[in-house]
C-alpha cells in the first residue's frame, strides 16, 4: 500500500539526494590549516617576502636575467597560493580574511597577480621603451611593486594598531 504515486516518489528521492549532497559538499581543508598557521604565513609574506621582493625589484632586477625573473614569478605564485588557501580556510571557518579585511585582501591578491604578470611580460621579451629609445622595464616593475608594498604596509599598520589596543 503506497500513499505517494511513483512520479512523486521519484521527485521526493531527487530532493532528498540534493539535500544530502549539499551537506556532503562542504569544503574540506588540509589538517595543517589553523588560524595560527595562517597568521604565520601572512607574517612571513609581510616581513621576509616583501623585504625579498624589495631587494630584488630595487637592487637586483635585470631584464636580461630571465632565471631571476622566473624565480620571482614562481615565488609570487607560490605565496599567492598559500595565502589563498589560508583565506579560503579563514572565510569558511568564520575567522575573517587573511589580510585586514575583504577589500584589502582582494586588492593585495590583485597586486600580486599584476606584479607577476608584468614580470612575465618582461620575461617574454615585451619591449618597454624609455625616453632615450632603450628597453627599460624597471620603472613599470617598480610601479607594480610599489602598489603591492603600499597595500601590504596598510595591512601591517592596521594590524599593529589592532595589537596596540588589545
Amino acid at each position: 500500500m503506497t500513499f505517494i504515486s511513483v512520479p512523486y516518489r521519484r521527485l521526493l528521492c531527487a530532493v532528498c539526494l540534493l539535500l544530502v549532497s549539499s551537506f556532503c559538499s562542504a569544503k574540506e581543508h588540509p589538517s595543517y590549516l589553523s588560524p595560527k598557521y595562517c597568521e604565520g604565513v601572512v607574517d612571513q609574506f609581510v616581513d621576509y617576502g616583501m623585504r625579498s621582493l624589495d631587494r630584488y625589484v630595487n637592487h637586483d632586477f635585470k631584464p636580461e636575467y630571465r632565471g631571476g625573473i622566473r624565480n620571482t614569478i614562481d615565488f609570487l605564485h607560490q605565496r599567492s597560493e598559500w595565502l589563498h588557501e589560508c583565506d579560503d580556510y579563514l572565510a569558511d571557518t568564520s575567522h575573517g580574511n587573511v589580510f585586514y579585511n575583504k577589500k584589502l585582501t582582494h586588492d593585495i591578491f590583485l597586486a600580486i597577480t599584476e606584479l607577476a604578470r608584468e614580470l612575465q611580460h618582461v620575461r617574454d621579451g615585451v619591449e618597454y621603451p624609455d625616453d632615450a629609445g632603450g628597453n627599460n622595464p624597471a620603472p613599470f616593475i617598480k610601479r607594480r611593486y610599489d602598489t603591492l608594498a603600499k597595500l601590504v604596509d596598510r595591512h601591517h599598520t592596521r594590524m599593529l594598531m589592532k595589537k596596540q589596543f588589545q
